[in-house]
């Protein structure tokens, strides 16, 4: 029993490990594409340059406030490696609060960023007209702080009940501090420290209601809608032309139509085991033991699906996203070729600057030879001036034109360099 515990413990740490590397890197990852298009678009704004016109930038707000959420909760798991190896919990009353707050606020916030990503979806593709001032970043920064406190306060009993528990290992029972029950585990070496949250039936049902049922059920309508629109759209286009086989129309909404219910099916398949669990164990359906490998082995397997799903979601709303990809590279071009634009005008400035006074290899030039009427560089052209200097100083040449000679930019950016990069 002892082994195959340590073997339960030991698959679980690795699989937790794992979805942090993946969730930290691929919600870090997107985090960074969509700062990075931000401050482009921000920064060209402030320019005054042409504005890179797109009816879905404000997905990436929300994008953007799924992914700091999944980072949040992905960022918990070394605690709970930690807990998982050790036995128990030893970071004290505050880390407990802050991660069990984590822990929770994934249940709801990216809950409702998802519903909020399938309500857009439908008013884009069933009401794109009305819908353009509701969709756009200022309302999309709004409904993300508004989702943000809402959260947090149905959360609030999360930090004021959570709290670090002494148990009996051997037994698994609770222990009162001050207690001969306590004082006597101590002495036999089997209290142990645990970081608990002991929710109530109330705050259980209204956080499965307002965090999982009526998420899952707007998704499901907003989707239904949104594929129901489209394969409309597609037959008219279709009957409109004459078309009665499938065209690339009607491939593209088969396409679509299979993502959704791709992001649907994860969702359900994610976050209903723990539901389902919680709800069960919350109303004493099930006999919840920690003696007990397989129980354990349940709750830990649909904490780890919910953990995957935060992992995954990077996937699902952002690198699939060609929008996404293709704003990321576009901004990236435009940071190249500004660094590029000032690096050169560094460089003509001080061209410039060298060019407002004599060079030492002129003047050096000039007082051997003189520019008395006598003297040599008196009857020299200006060009061939230039060309005797810079035998002496070829690091500089010293310019001196004539008014009527206009010099040629040598700057090797073009306007076509900078539309293509715009």
């Amino acid at each position: 029993m002892i082994r195959q515990g340590t073997s339960l413990k030991l698959v679980l740490a690795i699989s937790y490990l794992v979805l942090f590397i993946i969730g930290t890197v691929g919600n870090g990852t997107v985090i960074l594409m969509i700062i990075n298009i931000l401050t482009s678009m921000k920064r060209n704004m402030q320019a005054g340059k042409r504005k890179v016109m797109s009816n879905t930038n404000h997905v990436f707000i929300y994008v953007l406030g799924l992914s700091i959420v999944d980072l949040l909760v992905i960022l918990h798991l070394p605690f709970l490696v930690v807990d998982l190896l050790k036995g128990q919990w030893l970071f004290g009353v505050a880390m407990c609060k802050v991660y069990w707050f984590g822990e929770s606020v994934n249940k709801l916030l990216s809950s409702f960023l998802m519903t909020v990503l399938s309500w857009d979806r439908y008013m884009a593709v069933c009401s794109p007209v009305k819908s353009m001032k509701m969709r756009s970043n200022a309302t999309a920064l709004k409904v993300l702080v508004a989702c943000t406190i809402f959260a947090t306060v149905l959360l609030l009993p999360v930090l004021y009940e959570a709290a670090v528990i002494k148990i009996d290992k051997m037994r698994m029972i609770p222990l009162i501090e001050g207690s001969e029950e306590l004082a006597a585990s101590d002495l036999a070496g089997t209290t142990m420290a645990k970081c608990m949250f002991d929710a109530d039936p109330t705050f259980t049902l209204y956080t499965f209601v307002i965090g999982f049922a009526a998420p899952a059920f707007l998704i499901i309508i907003f989707y239904a809608q949104v594929i129901y629109a489209l394969q409309k759209s597609s037959r008219n286009i279709r009957g409109a032309r004459g078309i009665t086989k499938p065209d690339g129309t009607s491939n593209r909404v088969k396409k679509v139509t299979k993502r959704i219910v791709a992001v649907i099916l994860f969702y359900f398949l994610c976050w209903t085991p723990q539901w389902t669990l919680n709800i069960m164990s919350q109303f004493n359906l099930i006999a919840v033991s920690w003696m007990t490998p397989a129980l354990s082995a349940m709750f830990f397997v649909a904490h780890l699906l919910v953990c995957f799903n935060s992992a995954a979601n990077p996937v699902l709303y952002a690198y699939i996203n060609r929008e996404l990809r293709t704003q990321h590279v576009m901004a990236m071009h435009r940071k190249r070729h500004s660094v590029t634009q000032e690096h050169q005008q560094r460089l003509t400035q001080n061209r410039l600057s060298m060019q407002s006074r004599p060079s030492d290899a002129s003047a050096t030039v000039f007082s051997k030879f003189g520019e008395n009427e006598g003297g040599i560089l008196s009857r020299l052209s200006n060009f061939q001036r230039n060309i005797i200097a810079s035998v002496f100083h070829r690091n500089r040449v010293q310019l001196v034109v004539d008014k009527n000679i206009t010099l040629e930019n040598t700057s090797s950016s073009t306007d076509e360099d900078k539309d293509d990069y715009l």
